[in-house]
């Protein structure tokens, strides 16, 4: 697969079947992503590839937090600018509506989202959840050498026919994240990625977000 192929048949996942993935293909993947650029070749990912009876055993401990009311963790950065502004808070919208409908969770459900907003601390089924760290000293610059060390992780694992979802929503667990996985304090979790073999009928997994059109994004100076 070319990475034009990969880049177009990569989609999030949300429903997963159990059927364990090879962990040392995963091992493989996560390692030939640390190829990926970094400004100044300072590489400020850290890593955590977790299976079995310890993504057993997150679960378990993010259930008992599940709760309605919810028992968030305050966030530990900022996920969105306050207001979110258009066109983002547009695409935002659209993007969660579309998931609530293939549900069937109306507008009014506020319980039913929330249990479903949970279903990302059960990392939606899957049998691997990868936990991508940075220094809490880092800056911009190395917050964008993160996504490119995401990115080149989802790619390959699409190339090995491999689904997965990136999860921001994994921060408000963070304190049972670090608990679990004993993850340094000077470390900060950035998200999750759900990692496996989608259910191929799951409504949700045929949610297709929209991308915006090119003419709004690229500007082309050719004089």
């Amino acid at each position: 697969m070319d990475v034009s192929s990969a880049l177009a048949r990569r989609r999030s996942t949300r429903a997963f079947r159990p059927d364990p993935v090879d962990p040392v293909l995963l091992e493989t993947i996560l390692k030939k992503a640390l190829q990926a650029p970094s400004n100044s070749n300072v590489q400020p990912w850290h890593v955590w590839l977790v299976t079995g009876a310890r993504l057993a055993s997150l679960r378990a401990a993010t259930a008992a937090r599940s709760t309605v009311p919810p028992q968030f963790d305050e966030r530990e950065y900022s996920v969105y600018p306050d207001p979110l502004e258009e066109p983002y808070a547009g695409r935002r919208f659209q993007c969660g509506e579309r998931q609530y409908a293939a549900l069937g969770i109306a507008r009014e459900d506020h319980d039913g989202r929330l249990r479903y907003v949970y279903n990302n601390h059960q990392a939606f089924g899957a049998p691997a959840a990868m936990f991508l760290c940075i220094d809490r000293a880092a800056g911009p610059s190395q917050w964008a050498d993160l996504g490119i060390y995401l990115q080149s992780v989802m790619l390959l694992l699409t190339e090995a026919e491999i689904d997965s979802c990136a999860q921001i929503s994994w921060t408000a667990f963070h304190s049972i994240v670090r608990r679990e996985l004993a993850i340094p304090d000077n470390l900060m979790l950035y998200c999750g990625l759900s990692i496996g073999y989608a259910v191929p009928d799951a409504p949700v997994n045929a949610v297709i977000a929209d991308r915006a059109d090119a003419a709004d994004i690229l500007h082309i100076l050719n004089d």
